[in-house]
């Protein structure tokens, strides 16, 4: 047999080689799969493997044929970057034709689904229309037929699309899954004191099994199968993940960012004590079988605590939608560290935990302090923010020449530089009088601010630039961009002593 690593490449038959395809074509083959691992109202992504994403607290939600929206809006944004790679580059792309041959059933049932009697209603019923149940069945049977054809070896056997048609499909799946998210946000959430009409993106929905036939098949305990004929949506309370990953929709729309952050201010998810943002709002009332966060008292944990990493993603996707802002007053206002107060949190402020004991917490003086201090998805989130916040969304990229080009655009409140609060440092200033603040480019290179005008620089480039080099030599540059040489030189970072940057 394959021993060693060889054994974890999917192969062609009777020992023949590793079947290999190109990148764009692996993140499509995903993207698809994915497609057709919508539920049967085709809003959220079926937790069908046995886990609710990262959300391992809410383990009953695949038994309750559960899905997540949070899934679909990460599906959107992979199909939009296969269509944008493939229609810029025009490229054919080539799939296993095991792939090819599920895609063909998955536009088959489209077609029947847009040539069917169904019309979208404004006001969607819970019971799953059974024209879109129709298109569940149909594409969930050909899914499964994929994967037993994979299970072992790809035939070797490829089809080819050209980049036109791939888009033409990608454009397609893309109206559907929209169509989706439009769909969840009509359907909405339901909770204590959640009438489902927020407006504010559901994360979770479990379907319910109205009407079944028995196959004549069992399981593996010898519990007898069926096939589905009926399903009814089940709603769950607000998370903050839905309106987290929405936000990386919508990067470019400034008034349904604005909107979408007035909503989950004024929602159960904001945590007013603490004046942040909890996990989830208030999970009471709801069924034990959608997980062990239940067995958890309010306010803890997954349930309805500040679940630090969520929350950054939430504030990452604010000043990524250039809100700084509100991205700055939650900063300030205690929702990030090192603005949180010490004595609340209860460790240092460098330090980031798992999770905060939330306002719901039965016991007052446990609210705000930090539990499980550890490298999380928090720091992640932040090292992002800081890019954001220091050096800007792309730092380098090709002028219209197509030749290397490097800018920085930072988000710095004056704040930053020169603050009256009586706990703040003392600012700093340069020869001239002016305020600064300094950072490390890549870990090697210092890079100084200068702000002359004392003023917010969000989002600008500096009016000039002092480059200097290893060789104590100094490049002065006018204007916010430096051009290919030089850019190339920082890119490779030793042949740069010093960056400062002039506001």
């Amino acid at each position: 047999g394959i021993l060693g690593y060889d054994a974890y490449w999917q192969r062609t038959p009777d020992g023949g080689p590793a079947f290999t395809s190109s990148p764009i074509a692996k993140l499509f083959l995903l993207g698809t799969i994915k497609f057709a691992t919508r539920d049967s109202y085709g809003m959220g992504i079926e937790y069908e493997g046995g886990k609710p994403g990262w959300n391992d607290a809410m383990n009953g939600l695949p038994g309750m044929v559960g899905s997540g929206m949070p899934e679909t809006y990460e599906l959107h944004q992979l199909f939009s970057y296969v269509k944008k790679v493939v229609d810029t580059y025009k490229r054919p792309v080539i799939v296993p034709e095991e792939l090819s041959a599920l895609i063909a059933v998955v536009q088959k049932a489209l077609d029947d689904l847009e040539a069917s009697a169904y019309k979208e209603p404004k006001e969607l019923p819970y019971d799953v229309p059974a024209e879109l149940f129709t298109y569940w069945d149909t594409v969930a049977t050909a899914r499964e037929d994929y994967r037993a054809k994979v299970k072992y070896y790809f035939s070797g056997e490829v089809t080819t699309y050209s980049a036109s048609d791939l888009v033409g499909m990608v454009d397609r799946w893309l109206a559907q899954i929209e169509l989706g998210m439009e769909r969840a946000i009509k359907i909405g959430s339901h909770g204590d004191g959640d009438d489902g009409k927020s407006g504010i993106p559901p994360s979770y929905f479990s379907y319910n099994i109205t009407s079944f036939e028995l196959n004549g098949l069992k399981n593996d305990v010898g519990l007898p199968l069926v096939n589905p004929k009926a399903m009814k949506v089940g709603r769950f309370p607000l998370f903050l993940e839905g309106p987290t990953r929405f936000l990386k929709t919508v990067t470019e729309d400034k008034s349904e960012i604005a909107t979408m952050y007035d909503k989950v201010k004024a929602s159960g998810l904001r945590d007013e004590e603490l004046k942040m943002y909890f996990l989830s709002a208030s999970l009471k009332g709801q069924s034990y079988d959608m997980g062990r966060m239940m067995a958890f008292t309010p306010g803890w944990l997954e349930n309805q605590s500040i679940w630090m990493h969520m929350s950054y993603k939430y504030y990452l996707e604010l000043i990524r939608g250039k809100f700084y802002n509100q991205f700055f007053a939650e900063m300030r206002g205690g929702g990030m560290l090192p603005y949180m107060d010490p004595v609340r949190y209860g460790r240092s402020l460098m330090e980031c935990s798992s999770f905060l004991a939330s306002s719901a917490f039965p016991d007052p003086s446990f609210h705000g302090r930090g539990f499980s201090a550890r490298l999380s998805g928090s720091t992640a989130e932040f090292l992002s923010i800081w890019k954001l916040i220091f050096i800007g969304p792309k730092p380098f990229f090709l002028d219209k020449d197509g030749k290397l080009a490097f800018n920085l655009k930072p988000a710095l409140p004056l704040f930053f530089f020169k603050d009256d609060d009586e706990n703040a440092a003392e600012p700093t200033y340069d020869t001239d009088g002016h305020v600064t603040v300094s950072f490390k480019l890549f870990a090697h290179i210092p890079v100084t601010y200068h702000n002359s005008k004392e003023k917010d620089l969000f989002d600008i480039a500096p009016e000039s630039y002092k480059v200097t080099m290893a060789d104590g030599s100094v490049k002065n540059i006018k204007g916010g961009v430096i051009s290919s040489k030089l850019a190339d030189t920082i890119r490779r970072i030793y042949g740069v002593k010093s960056i400062d940057a002039y506001f």
